[in-house]
C-alpha cells in the first residue's frame, strides 16, 4: 500500500513570507510561468536598446502582514531583479494600483485583503529574431506542434536571454513552413519548462488550437509526467506529498512550502514512484503533477529530502554536499564522473497527455530521456 499523503503542518514550515505574484487568470499562473526568471522588472524603453516592449500585470492578493509595509518595499521582496529605483519608477509613471487606484507616493501603506497590481514591461513578440535551429519534432499537424525540448535552452525570450530560444527557433520554422520571411508570427506556447529541463512542449499553430489547449492547462486537464533523478532511496516505493507553495523573501527565486490549504501560497500535489534505485545512494523517480506550480517537482523533491541531483536552487548539487546525505571525500570524488556526464538539473519532461483541439481525441506524445540523462544512468548501472 502507498504511505499516507506527505503534508506539512504548520510547525514544518517557516514563518510565512507573504504571498506568491500570480498572472491574470489565476488557473493558468504556473503552466505559464514556470521559471521565475520570467517575471522581471524591466527598465524603461530607452534601457532596452531599442527593443519592442509590451505590458503584463502582476496581481497580488495582500495576506495578513506581521508588520506594516511600504508598497515599494513590498514590490521590491517580491519580483525577482526588482530594485527600489525600478518598482518607484513604476509607480511614478502611473503603473502600480490598489484596489484599481492608481498609487501615487512610494510610502502608500498596504492593508490586508487588498489587491496590488503593477504593470512589467517585457519584450514583445513582434520584436522577435527568427533564427534557424535544429527542431526535435515529435507530431505534427495543422494545428499543433510537440518538441522535444533539449536541455539548457530557454523557452521563450527574457531580459537575460534575448535570443537563442526555442521561440526565436519557431519563429523560423513557421516563417520557412509559409515560405514568407517576413510573417508576423507569434510562437503559440501553451506551457513552459525551465531552462535546464529537456522533455514535451506544446505549441499551438492556431489561435483556436492555442486557445483550446490552453484551456486545458488551465483546467487541469492535461496529465504530465516527468522523470527525475534524486539524491537518496526512498524508503517506500511511491507516494503523494501535498503542500502550498509560494515565493518566499529569504531567496526570491525560490519556492518556500507552506501547510496544505493553508492561506499562504497555492496547492499543490506531486505524485511520485521509484523506478531504480542506485547503490551510489541516488534514485530515478517517475513523477506526476496534479497541479501545475512553479518548480513544483523540485520544491517538493527538496523538502523531502531527496533534491534533484544537479538543483543549484533547491540543494541538489554535488558542490554543495547535499544537507540530507552528507557526503564523504571518498564519496564525493566517487560522484565526480557523474557531474561531468549530467552537469545540470535531472529532470525530465517525458510524457503529456491531452486532447486534440480539433476533434478532442485522446493525444499522448513522450519524449525518451536526452542523451546527457541517459549516460548518468547508464554511468550509474555500470558501477554497480
Amino acid at each position: 500500500m502507498p504511505p499516507e499523503p506527505e503534508r506539512v503542518s504548520e510547525a514544518a514550515t517557516e514563518s510565512p513570507d507573504g504571498p506568491s505574484a500570480a498572472w491574470p487568470n489565476d488557473g493558468m499562473a504556473d503552466d505559464f510561468a514556470e521559471d521565475l526568471e520570467e517575471i522581471e522588472l524591466l527598465d524603461d524603453l530607452p534601457a532596452a536598446g531599442g527593443r519592442v516592449l509590451e505590458m503584463a500585470t502582476l496581481v497580488f492578493d495582500i495576506p495578513h502582514l506581521q508588520q506594516r509595509m511600504r508598497v515599494d518595499n513590498y514590490l521590491t521582496q517580491q519580483i525577482k531583479h526588482a530594485t527600489r529605483n525600478r518598482v518607484q519608477q513604476a509607480i511614478s509613471e502611473g503603473r502600480v494600483r490598489v484596489n484599481d487606484v492608481v498609487v501615487s507616493k512610494n510610502s502608500r501603506q498596504l492593508l490586508a485583503g487588498e489587491r496590488l497590481e503593477i504593470t512589467l514591461l517585457r519584450p514583445a513578440p513582434e520584436d522577435l529574431k527568427a533564427q534557424d535551429m535544429p527542431l526535435d519534432i515529435l507530431y505534427e499537424d495543422e494545428s499543433l506542434l510537440v518538441l522535444h525540448k533539449p536541455p539548457g535552452i530557454a523557452v521563450h525570450p527574457t531580459y537575460k536571454h534575448w535570443d537563442g530560444t526555442l521561440a526565436n527557433g519557431l519563429l523560423a520554422y513557421f516563417r520557412r513552413q509559409l515560405n514568407d520571411p517576413e510573417a508576423k508570427i507569434k510562437p503559440g506556447l501553451i506551457h513552459r519548462l525551465d531552462k535546464d529541463t529537456s522533455g514535451v512542449l506544446l505549441i499551438g499553430k492556431t489561435p483556436e488550437a492555442k486557445r483550446l489547449l490552453g484551456k486545458q492547462f488551465e483546467y487541469r486537464t492535461t496529465h504530465k509526467v516527468y522523470r527525475a533523478l534524486v539524491w537518496g532511496r526512498p524508503h517506500h516505493n511511491e507516494g503523494l506529498i501535498e503542500t502550498n507553495l509560494g515565493l518566499g523573501t529569504r531567496h526570491r527565486a525560490r519556492q518556500v512550502v507552506y501547510p496544505y490549504e493553508s492561506r499562504h501560497g497555492k496547492p499543490a500535489r506531486t505524485g511520485w514512484k521509484v523506478l531504480q534505485r542506485f547503490a551510489q545512494g541516488l534514485s530515478l523517480l517517475e513523477v506526476e503533477l496534479f497541479t501545475g506550480r512553479t518548480h513544483q517537482i523540485r520544491a517538493h523533491m527538496a523538502h523531502l529530502g531527496h533534491p534533484i541531483w544537479g538543483d543549484s536552487l533547491y540543494g541538489g548539487r554535488l558542490e554543495e554536499f547535499p544537507a540530507h546525505h552528507p557526503l564523504s571525500d571518498r564519496q564525493r570524488a566517487a560522484l565526480a564522473p557523474l557531474s561531468v556526464l549530467l552537469p545540470r538539473q535531472a529532470l525530465h519532461a517525458a510524457i503529456l497527455h491531452f486532447q486534440h483541439p480539433e476533434d478532442q481525441r485522446p493525444m499522448r506524445s513522450e519524449a525518451p530521456l536526452p542523451a546527457d540523462m541517459q549516460a548518468a544512468i547508464d554511468w550509474l548501472l555500470a558501477q554497480g
